[in-house]
């Protein structure tokens, strides 16, 4: 393309390029103009405004253009050669001077050079550096003079013979002279004829009395002139400062004063166009302060704005290193102008143009500031209108640097309020690329996604091989989440920095959609934007509600079930009515029963729980069937079940390039549909069911609770429902915090009942136990028994009473019902005493009286009553000791005694008072012994055993005591029941009745002796001892040896000398007992006139109690 102009090179045009929207015209910008001006550069922009055809350009501009207008520099050394400078510092101050001299030697500037001393020495004039302009040259053959300090002469000398037309000095050069120096001036004068030269001045070393003096040389304002140096070495950095003074110097002419401000602009360095006006950044003016040039549509006219007022914070901001339009609606526009290096945190300052037709001028309104060092806050901008109603809602600044939580570079979202924004959100890229450089380009898109509002596109060019975000508008502004992230390796392998520009206003595929232009590194990528689809679906289902008795458990499974059919149809809407193209969507979807269970209580054929397919949608719509069926049995047909459905575009391969077969894509919203299909309610006529429920604890459970290390608590609670049905009835049971619950039955019924333990209510000291009844249905007129089963915990704390409160809710209960749905119940708690009562081998258990023996014996009984500690035991126990009060006239017992150990008092207490006694221990005397809750108590009973009448025949009694531990019965319990807490001694007394035997021994000899004679006269009558009997006997072989066996001879009869004895219940005659074999008698035997009645007393029952005592 001819630009028309041959003296003007242009290398960056299109480095920087704007469209204006309203009429599609092009702006395009070279920010790399360079020029020489006197051995120096000069960067300035070069920009054309193009047709919208690119036929040609109609307006061609060079804003912040600068003519060279450098000014001559006539620069005298002026150097100290006195003797307090040793040679080797005299030699640092010639290299000083060369050095200057070589780093300026491509500008306006000439040198001459003077050594002062006692006298002034021109070492070369100006016509000499014209004539040769090497400094080694020029220095090469001075000598150190070694005298005084005569600043004053020197400088005299310089003005009259060194700034000489003569001597090589040019008329229309500033005048500068530098004077080195390392000690008060030894002569005295006045510098009156210097004062139009500039005077520089150097002090050095310690030779320097009076620093102050040294400004008598300096020209104003001193502190700007004057540099004073500890040593000669420093002399090497003062060019730095020295170099900022010459270029003031160089860059200010004598004729005009004109100031050269924005040689280094390069201005165009960025740009916006809109309604033919054109702004252009200007980052390098004021010494890189920046600002903006405002551009007449002509571009022949401009004007500069920049920081106000002028101060050094901005410098080197780089104002104007973007620059963005903000349409404003009946106000004048706003323009952002982004500093992303002030303060080296960023800052984008806001102005409002001026008002054109008065002339008025650029207003700034407000200053967004950046928050992190290095984060290059406002490098790019980028001004949204959102809802495309003619003004820019937000303003997004790219931070590009910003770094944090691994992700590289930040978009700060600012939203519009009147005329300032405030700031919204923010926007990053995936984490994991701390380097991405996201918001390194921003761009707005014509409306890609159909709902008529304004998109945006962001680069991250260094993530990985580079991406692009894509963010939808919304009415309130921006998703703060893109909808699509597409990397460069996606498009292409070899792609580089993807994302480093983008552009999304055109159609170039020509399929009436909008196309994004990616720019990478080498090449542009086109990405054709997608029709965008609205799929709707709708899900029918016959029947509308599910028969209960086909999921009943109680339901015959050979019966045909007829499930459910479903209905699934979808239908599209186009959302991007530009499009060319044809409009078919091919649709894959899902049907799930029951998503949110864990089991589905219905099933697709083959026991699926889901099922899908494909479907190709038009415009006119598309539909299809499926069916399903249930299990045998379903324990919840109160929820009705859920149908889901999710579909989402079949993504086939297909040929971008025709440009008439593009794959659509859906609107970014949820593509699923959920609806419910009920179960049938048997509830009447009104469809409502409304149950009553009455609860209460039965009395089959536990009266009490019996505190053990393995005890159990069994509760029964009476539930009814009098009403109709009721849904998901729920039960809970507040208990102790001392109770742990073991399982829950249901008696007498087969309705399902599950529980689990639920919170525990701190402040209560209690938890709740959580039950569902029936699944999930509770029969009207129904009534069930629900035992639960508990067990006691160890080291649990426990008062008198345990209290419990039941309650039964359900879902279709009214609250006017529920006055019968709340019951309580106290049970007593007995703590365990652990008894044990022994008899000791110690206790008298046999007595024996004869006629010749004594007439009176005693008796002891000892028992051991043994307790366990236990922390809830009672302190004292009450010790009950029965014994027998004699009421036979041949026996008495008397003196009756209770001792324990450790000792304590026993009493002796009157039977009939005692309501532990019965009838049958009146007759018996009772002691009471109350005794510490200790391990062992011994307890000794003793009395007399005496016989009161002359014994006339034997016979046997038994004396028998007992003891037994009587404590609280409402509080307490024995722990190893109550046969542990009771015991009994029985004492055997015999009487011997003993005969007068004498005249009975000797009639038995005399019969004897009879019997004996008569036995021998009947054997010899038959002839026994006769001998011929003898050896006929011997011949039938019955004496085999002759001899008679001392055993086959008459034996003597055996004579009775001790009776049976008795069988108990044997009834005697008088005077019948045989003495030392008689049994004791059982209660209850018969007994013959004579007979005696032992004194035996029966076990006393766990009720019993007594006083301990003396009995006589």
């Amino acid at each position: 393309m001819d630009l028309g102009d041959a003296s003007l090179t242009s290398k960056y045009l299109g480095m920087t390029l704007a469209t204006d929207p309203t009429d599609g015209r092009l702006m395009a910008c070279d920010p790399g103009l360079a020029r020489e001006c006197d051995q120096n550069y000069y960067l300035s922009g070069l920009c054309y405004i193009f047709s919208p055809n690119l036929g040609g350009f109609t307006h061609r501009g060079r804003p912040g253009y600068q003519e060279c207008l450098k000014a001559n520099v006539d620069l005298v050394f002026l150097f100290d050669g006195s003797h307090s400078i040793t040679n080797k510092d005299f030699e640092k101050i010639l290299e000083f001077m060369k050095d200057v001299m070589k780093k300026l030697s491509n500008s306006s500037f000439h040198f001459a050079a003077v050594q002062f001393s006692t006298v002034s020495q021109t070492e070369f004039y100006f016509s000499d550096y014209i004539k040769t302009r090497n400094p080694d040259t020029l220095l090469a053959n001075i000598k150190h003079m070694q005298e005084l300090t005569n600043t004053f002469g020197g400088i005299k000398h310089v003005v009259k013979d060194v700034f000489n037309v003569n001597r090589g000095a040019r008329p229309d050069a500033v005048r500068v002279m530098i004077i080195i120096t390392d000690g008060d001036a030894t002569d005295n004068g006045d510098i009156e004829e210097a004062k139009l030269i500039i005077r520089y001045v150097i002090g050095i070393g310690g030779g320097i009395q009076h620093p102050k003096k040294l400004e008598d040389f300096a020209s104003s304002p001193t502190n700007d002139f004057v540099k004073i140096l500890d040593t000669y070495d420093k002399l090497k950095g003062v060019f730095g400062d020295l170099e900022k003074k010459i270029y003031d110097i160089e860059g200010t002419s004598k004729q005009n004063n004109i100031s050269f401000e924005m040689e280094l602009s390069s201005s165009g360095i960025s740009a916006d166009f809109i309604k033919g006006e054109s702004v252009v950044g200007a980052a390098g003016a004021l010494d890189w302060a920046g600002g903006f040039i405002d551009l007449k549509q002509d571009m022949k006219d401009e004007t500069f704005v920049g920081n106000q007022p002028r101060n050094q914070e901005a410098k080197n901001g780089y104002l104007g290193y973007t620059v963005t339009w903000l349409l404003s609606k009946g106000n004048r526009k706003l323009l952002a102008a982004g500093a992303p290096r002030y303060q080296h945190v960023g800052q984008v300052l806001l102005f409002q143009e001026p008002d054109r037709r008065s002339g008025g001028k650029w207003i700034e309104v407000q200053k967004l500031e950046g928050t992190q060092v290095g984060s290059y806050f406002g490098g790019v901008l980028c001004g949204i209108d959102v809802d495309q109603n003619g003004e820019m809602e937000l303003l997004l600044v790219g931070a590009p640097l910003f770094y944090g939580e691994r992700r590289g570079g930040r978009v700060f979202v600012y939203h519009r309020k009147e005329m300032t924004f405030q700031m919204m959100t923010e926007l990053h890229g995936e984490i994991g690329h701390p380097l991405g450089r996201f918001g390194a380009a921003i761009s707005a898109l014509t409306d890609i996604n159909g709902d008529d509002l304004t998109d945006v596109a962001v680069g991250a060019p260094l993530e990985k091989l580079g991406a692009i975000y894509i963010y939808n508008g919304k009415l309130d502004g921006l998703s703060s989440q893109p909808s699509q992230r597409i990397e460069g390796i996606q498009v292409s392998p070899g792609l580089q920095y993807f994302g480093r520009s983008i552009h999304g206003v055109m159609d170039l595929g020509g399929d009436g959609l909008v196309d994004v232009l990616v720019g990478t590194q080498g090449q542009v990528i086109m990405l054709s934007s997608r029709p965008v689809l609205d799929i709707f679906s709708s899900l029918n289902f016959s029947p509308v509600e599910i028969p209960v008795q086909e999921v009943e458990c109680s339901y015959q499974g050979s019966a045909k079930r007829s499930g459910v059919n479903i209905t699934v149809c979808f239908g599209v809407k186009n959302l991007t009515p530009k499009f060319l193209g044809p409009l078919v969507a091919n649709i894959t979807y899902i049907l799930q029963l029951d998503g949110h269970r864990i089991k589905s209580r219905g099933f697709f054929p083959g026991g699926k729980q889901k099922t899908g397919g494909n479907v190709i949608v038009t415009p006119t719509g598309s539909c299809t069937q499926h069916w399903f069926n249930f299990p045998v049995c379903i324990e919840d047909y109160i929820s009705p079940i859920n149908v889901s459905l999710s579909y989402s575009l079949l993504e086939d391969k297909y040929n971008g390039s025709s440009g008439k077969n593009i794959q659509p894509t859906m609107r970014p919203v949820p593509h699923s549909e959920s609806k419910e299909i009920p179960f049938e309610k048997n509830c009447g006529d009104d469809m409502q069911c409304e149950a009553d429920l009455k609860l209460k604890f039965h009395s089959n459970g536990s009266s009490e609770l019996q505190l053990a290390p393995s005890s159990s608590l069994s509760v029964v609670l009476e539930l009814s429902n009098v009403g109709e049905d009721a849904y998901r009835v729920h039960l809970s049971l507040t208990l102790p915090q001392g109770l742990s619950f073991r399982k829950v039955s249901m008696l007498q019924s087969r309705v399902p009942v599950s529980c689990e333990e639920g919170s525990l209510e701190t402040a209560l000291s209690s938890w709740v136990l959580s039950c569902n009844v029936s699944s999930p249905i509770l029969k009207g007129g129904s009534t069930v028994y629900i035992q639960m089963m508990f067990d006691t915990l160890l080291n649990s704390s426990w008062g008198d009473f345990l209290e419990m409160k039941a309650n039964v809710s359900s879902d279709n209960e009214a609250s006017i019902l529920l006055k019968n749905n709340l019951d309580t119940k106290r049970i007593p708690i007995l703590f365990p005493i652990k008894v044990m009562i022994e008899e000791q081998e110690n206790s008298t258990l046999y007595l024996n009286f004869t006629s010749k023996g004594p007439k009176i014996r005693k008796v002891q009984h000892v028992y051991k009553v043994k307790t366990q500690e236990y922390k809830d035991a009672p302190p004292t126990m009450d010790l009950f000791v029965v014994v027998p009060k004699s009421q036979i006239k041949e026996l008495s017992t008397k003196n009756w005694t209770v001792q324990t150990e450790p000792p304590v008092p026993c009493h002796l207490e009157d039977p009939e008072k005692l309501p532990h006694f019965t009838q049958a221990h009146v007759s018996k005397v009772v002691f009471r012994c109350v005794v510490n809750f200790r391990e062992v108590t011994l307890v000794l009973v003793s009395g007399m055993v005496e016989i009161t009448e002359e014994i006339q025949v034997s016979s046997m009694y038994s004396l028998s005591s007992n003891i037994s531990v009587i404590f609280n019965s409402s509080k307490y319990y024995h722990l190893y029941g109550k046969e542990s807490a009771q015991s009994q001694v029985v004492t055997k007394v015999d009487i011997v009745y003993e005969k007068n035997s004498l005249y009975l021994y000797v009639l038995s000899g005399i019969g004897g002796l009879l019997l004996l004679l008569l036995i021998f006269g009947v054997l010899y009558k038959f002839g026994f001892f006769k001998r011929d009997l003898k050896e006929k006997m011997e011949a039938n072989g019955a004496i085999p040896d002759g001899t008679m066996d001392e055993a086959s001879g008459p034996s003597a009869s055996a004579e009775p000398g001790c009776t049976e004895p008795l069988n108990p219940g044997e009834e005697k005659g008088e005077g019948s007992a045989e003495p030392g074999c008689t049994e004791p008698l059982n209660p209850g035997e018969g007994k013959g006139e004579d007979s005696a009645e032992p004194v035996c007393t029966e076990p006393l029952n766990s009720e019993e109690g007594g006083d301990e005592g003396y009995a006589d």
